[in-house]
């Protein structure tokens, strides 16, 4: 299990884990095409949304329905990594703060502000938005090389996202000067 700065491993993390809605813009055809490629890699899903129904076609992936608090956070925690393939220009997703605060590296598409959470080769991956092959390839090099994947893990706690005071004092620092 991982949390924040602290790394301990109670058990190997066996799955990959998206959570959020089950549609179009979030990139989820995408994904279920890499989970029909990858039939060995076990995938838990945790939303609901108009794709549910292919979401539980697919027998490598549970579907344990929409999750919050300390039942989403636990899923987090013991993921190996967790997926965000959006197709859509997301500020600033907190499916990827969430994960990269609970010390799990994130595999990300390379749209929107997702790249900006993300510190490629340190916190997780990037990977072209709506490539399935570049997902699938980003898949199997941090499922296939669970080293990488936790040392991804070990670095999630120095992520280093500004509290409520440090944002204000940017933006004070920018908008306040005449």
């Amino acid at each position: 299990m991982r949390g924040g700065d602290r790394f301990c491993i109670l058990t190997v993390p066996d799955y990959v884990l998206y959570f959020g809605r089950y549609s179009e813009e979030k990139g989820i055809r995408t994904l279920l095409e890499v989970c029909r490629a990858l039939p060995e890699v076990q995938f838990v899903f945790a939303g609901k949304g108009p794709l549910e129904n292919e979401v539980n076609a697919l027998g490598n992936i549970e579907n344990v329905g929409f999750r919050k608090g300390d039942a989403l956070n636990a899923l987090i925690k013991n993921a190996l990594f967790s997926v965000y393939p959006s197709e859509w220009y997301e500020n600033c997703p907190f499916s990827v703060i969430e994960s990269l605060m609970l010390g799990t590296p994130v595999l990300g598409a390379d749209i929107g502000g997702i790249p900006e959470l993300i510190q490629a080769g340190k916190t997780g991956e990037l990977f072209e938005s709506g490539n399935v092959e570049a997902l699938k390839a980003g898949v199997r090099k941090l499922w296939d090389n669970r080293t990488l994947a936790e040392q991804y893990s070990r670095n999630c706690g120095n992520a280093g996202f500004d509290d409520l005071k440090a944002y204000a004092e940017k933006l004070v620092q920018i908008y306040g000067k005449e």
